[in-house]
């Protein structure tokens, strides 16, 4: 087994990762050994599964580099040097068979993203950004599982650190708004099906059943609930929504509109559930509304293009 997120950091947290994590263990080590070189890196910490210690030989490496961001520096220069570098040590950390680099996130904070796809299967997905930016998302407790491999210390020296941020807090107008998403979905679904556009009406019911696992997931208390089904399989694969299966449908007028309203009452229950342990406002009068368009309420009548 690998070591539990802030049992140990740095190199000693790399050498603990299992044999069958050697692909990823090959590509951490390479990139630590670099950061101790390359100018301007501060901080360089891996999160998800492999930071909480769920890793397989499947799992992707997710993790920030960050820069520094001294007021006087341009940091959108130092975040693409700092991108650059990291691109062209790669091949030699690796076999790589293709990368891809853009921009992600929205604002004035320079964001890049590198994707790595190496022959031997290893993937990495980094993160470059300020070192600002990845310690405003830890006081937020946006990243509760990331493990820091290297920082630079208060004296410049580049030093392991293992502190684990607090664990995410979801809110009530979170638990709201997935809630609301999730019936906005339906509703749509519901709008595809008198249509006849059975793929669209597909699609969405897809994006409601995203939003009750991301509801059950907060309401079992997983880490990182938005991310859904992954959550709620990481947990407690044991212990999914009551009925979730009712909510899969082919392409058949029938089955999806059973499924649609399957769907309904799942996501009425788990967000209940969710609001159990995070008290929210939920939007009792949409779901009312959703509920009774998906039973017939109202008129076949086809409604307005949108």
């Amino acid at each position: 087994m690998g070591a539990e997120p802030g049992e140990l950091s740095g190199r000693a947290w790399i050498a603990a990762l299992p044999d069958e994590l050697a692909a990823q263990q090959r590509v951490l080590t390479g990139l630590v050994d670099r950061c101790e070189e390359w100018p301007h890196v501060m901080l360089f910490m891996v999160g998800c599964s492999l930071g909480r210690g769920a890793g397989d030989a499947l799992s992707d490496i997710d993790a920030a580099l960050g820069v520094d961001d001294e007021p006087s520096a341009d940091s959108t220069e130092r975040v693409r040097a700092a991108e650059a570098m990291v691109v062209a040590a790669l091949p030699d950390i690796g076999p790589v068979v293709d990368v891809l680099r853009h921009g992600v996130g929205a604002g004035d904070r320079p964001r890049r993203r590198i994707f790595a796809q190496f022959s031997d299967g290893a993937q990495l997905d980094l993160a470059v950004v300020t070192v600002g930016d990845i310690q405003a998302r830890l006081r937020g407790g946006g990243a509760p599982d990331f493990v820091s491999l290297y920082q630079v210390s208060a004296d410049g020296d580049g030093q392991p650190e293992g502190e684990t941020p607090a664990a995410y807090a979801v809110t009530g107008d979170q638990v709201r708004e997935w809630a609301f998403l999730g019936w906005s979905a339906l509703i749509d679904a519901d709008k595809y099906l008198r249509r006849g556009s059975l793929w669209e009406a597909h699609n969405r019911l897809h994006e409601a059943r995203h939003q009750i696992w991301a509801l059950w997931a907060a309401a079992q208390g997983a880490l990182y609930p938005w991310h859904g089904l992954s959550q709620v399989l990481d947990h407690d694969p044991g212990n999914l929504p009551p009925g979730i299966e009712s909510t899969m449908a082919g392409l058949d007028a029938a089955d999806l509109r059973r499924a649609a309203l399957a769907s309904a009452g799942l996501l009425t229950t788990v967000s209940e559930a969710a609001a159990r342990r995070h008290p929210a406002d939920l939007p009792e009068a949409m779901a009312a509304y959703v509920t009774g368009v998906l039973r017939g309420a109202r008129s076949g009548a086809g409604s307005p293009k949108g």
